[in-house]
């Protein structure tokens, strides 16, 4: 590692630390240019950016005392095998840096892949009926199966089975915690996030140590829905926290799927809204598939594509300009004048259609056959 990375990392661990928010660490960042910028900036400096609260120079104060703990930390992180991945680190998840208020840094035990980026999330009730559960399990084993990667909360009830689910139908899952990946809450799942992290990931944007408060399980949530293509929600009452999560991947412009139940319980009546306000129903994995255009791959190791006829506009233009010689996205972008954004999202639902495959640089070749 160079030193102005390894510097810059110290600094976006010190400011993690320091629980300074998202948003004031972006609106920081963008206008010093890095965490070692934020840092090293003087006082007067920091107090003429627009949107940032006392509170939030406050902590930055207090990241610039920590930072020299934090090759301490480091240390630590290595030994419980864990990493911290700042939002300039290139194995930061391009989904997650897509959201309006991406972590300044993650905490990782375990391993992000890029088999990552085909992920959906699937939450639900800490205290689900049996057959909320059984659905999450159905669910969570059959789009692990077709190569997607499941993403939850940890939590009891639904999360705990959709993890659980995704380990034994041999699928990567990934939990989002809402307290240090060092701690195991609740208790009870020590033993499941030692399997998750062994085969998934870990992660949370809170550092070691950070007890699990209520505060915190809102604000995690963003994560969940922003690591994921879709959110599914499964055995929801009205109070559901899983309720937030959807919220989130509506404002994130995510697909957000729900799972029906018995009406005269009414225990799911949270979904039963979800589906009024325009999710989409789903009954299986098949549902989840088809939304995206993918089936399952007979190795599991990636989504496959599902034949289709048509393509957008947008897609035949990006399709037109690749063939067998990598061709860069900065090529991309610029012959079809769409913003960067959109091109990225419209090379990865191409991807996951099997129609173009990504290269290093990044760039791209058309899939022929």
């Amino acid at each position: 590692m160079a030193d102005t990375e390894r510097e810059e990392l110290l600094a976006s661990l010190a400011l993690a630390c320091a629980e300074i928010s998202a948003r004031a660490w972006l609106v920081l960042r963008e206008r010093f240019g890095s965490s070692r910028g934020i840092l090293a900036a003087e006082d007067l400096a920091l107090a003429a950016v627009r949107g940032v609260s006392a509170q939030a120079r406050a902590r930055v104060e207090t990241a610039r005392a920590k930072l020299r703990e934090m090759p301490e930390l480091l240390e630590r992180l290595a030994a419980m095998g864990a990493t911290a991945i700042p939002l300039s680190d290139p194995a930061y998840p391009p989904l997650l840096k897509e959201i309006a208020d991406p972590p300044g840094l993650l905490f990782v035990r375990g391993e992000l892949t890029e088999r990552d980026r085909f992920a959906v999330a699937i939450v639900g009730s800490r205290n689900p009926r049996p057959y909320g559960v059984q659905m999450a399990r159905r669910l969570a084993a059959d789009l692990a199966s077709a190569g997607l990667t499941i993403v939850s909360g940890g939590a009891r009830g639904i999360d705990g089975a959709a993890h659980e689910a995704a380990l034994r139908a041999g699928g990567r899952t990934i939990a989002v915690l809402g307290s240090g990946i060092d701690l195991a809450y609740p208790s009870e799942h020590r033993e499941l996030f030692n399997r998750i992290a062994a085969g998934g990931a870990l992660v949370s944007e809170f550092p070691p140590g950070a007890p699990p408060e209520s505060w915190r399980f809102p604000r995690r949530n963003r994560i969940i829905s922003g690591l994921s293509r879709g959110v599914i929600v499964c055995d929801a009452p009205e109070d559901s926290g899983a309720l937030i999560t959807a919220t989130c991947a509506a404002e994130q412009s995510r697909e957000v799927f729900a799972v029906p139940g018995n009406v005269d319980t009414g225990h799911n009546r949270g979904a039963h809204r979800l589906l009024k306000e325009g999710a989409r129903l789903v009954e299986s994995a098949e549902d989840v598939l088809e939304e995206f255009g993918i089936q399952p791959s007979p190795d599991r190791k990636a989504p496959a594509e599902r034949p289709r006829v048509q393509l957008t506009p947008d897609e035949m233009r990006i399709l037109e300009l690749l063939d067998l010689e990598p061709v860069p996205v900065d090529v991309i972008i610029e012959k079809t004048a769409l913003p960067p954004s959109e091109v990225a999202g419209l090379l990865t639902f191409l991807e996951m259609k099997r129609l173009v495959r990504r290269l290093a640089g990044p760039s791209y070749v058309r899939v022929v056959g």
